[in-house]
């Protein structure tokens, strides 16, 4: 930097670092939502997403949202055509069953490793978040639904205390959360034939340290739904 050029004073130099930063950060904050509304199914497959539109919607300008979409591009969890246009993949029922299948094996062992770690408060905390689940369902809320029931995975995989999991975890429910909008395609509520939800089992495996209790109920649960998102992506209404 040329000392002597009035257009590139010291003082400058770290205002623009200042606002570049902020503006690093504030790109930070726009992907952590919208990988949010990836994850809990706020995105629906196919959908387009529209820069000038999520930067309204955010309260933001266009640039940070920008960099985020390119992120998220980046993480495989959009696709982006004509260097402009930015979309949610819309997967197939072999994608599908790719991303259910690695779920079964990542998330029953942060089950496993959940159980081990979790303490009275852990599990209730859990406990509360099923509870709020149940009660969407009850009300048809499927909006809410998702939402509850992916806090519940994300949370038990957090009690496992290996970061690198839930990377990997996260990394997976930027695909699932959209298809699991495919379940209530019809807005209507899934029919499970299970008399007891999955989630009971977790929650006691975890009370009682029971490793393979735990791992074998949250990997029954993920499956559980699984003939269903199968029948309507490939486009035939669920019985």
């Amino acid at each position: 930097m040329n000392l002597t050029d009035p257009l590139h004073s010291e003082d400058d130099e770290a205002r623009r670092g200042l606002r570049s930063l902020a503006q690093k950060n504030l790109a930070q904050e726009v992907y952590a939502e919208l990988k949010r509304g990836l994850m809990t199914g706020g995105f629906l497959p196919g959908a387009k997403l529209k820069i000038r539109d999520l930067a309204d919607v955010l309260g933001v300008s266009p640039t940070p949202v920008r960099e985020a979409l390119m992120q998220l591009v980046a993480d495989g969890a959009l696709t982006q055509t004509a260097g402009r246009s930015f979309a949610v993949p819309e997967l197939d029922a072999d994608d599908y069953d790719e991303v259910r299948r690695l779920r079964v094996l990542i998330e029953g062992e942060g089950a496993s490793l959940a159980a081990a770690r979790a303490t009275e408060a852990d599990v209730r905390a859990l406990e509360e978040v099923h509870d709020a689940l149940i009660r969407a369902k009850a009300a048809g809320d499927f909006r809410g639904a998702l939402i509850w029931n992916e806090k519940f995975h994300r949370g038990l995989c957090e009690l496992s205390g290996s970061k690198r999991l839930i990377r990997i975890v996260e990394g997976l429910w930027l695909h699932m959360g959209p298809l699991m909008n495919v379940l209530y395609q019809n807005r209507e509520m899934p029919a499970y034939n299970e008399s007891r939800h999955g989630h009971l089992d977790v929650l006691e495996g975890l009370r009682t340290r029971n490793g393979d209790m735990a791992r074998d109920a949250i990997q029954q649960d993920i499956t559980g739904a699984a003939g269903e998102i199968l029948r309507n992506l490939r486009g035939s209404k669920s019985t």
